[in-house]
């Protein structure tokens, strides 16, 4: 990715699991520097361990962020 001056980069946060790393919050993509170190002190202050996270570019290839699925069916009427 090649970027010019004005361009931002733009960083999301991910979290390891057992099974790989994952984008540990909706929210915690398309963020600025200074929104992700924010983000990452938020999350590590609520008890998240910090070895277990890290900020990635929004498109590193390495990580790539799955798309949002839709939840499916819920029945409501059950009674």
């Amino acid at each position: 990715m090649t970027n010019t001056p004005q361009q931002e980069l733009k960083y999301k946060i991910i979290q390891q699991a057992s099974n790989g790393w994952f984008l540990i919050d909706e929210q915690a993509q398309n963020l600025t520097k200074g929104q992700c170190d924010r983000m990452l002190k938020r999350y590590v202050r609520d008890g998240e361990n910090p070895n277990d996270l890290k900020a990635v570019l929004q498109d590193d290839v390495r990580f790539p962020t799955a798309p949002k699925t839709d939840k499916g069916w819920l029945p409501t009427n059950l009674l």
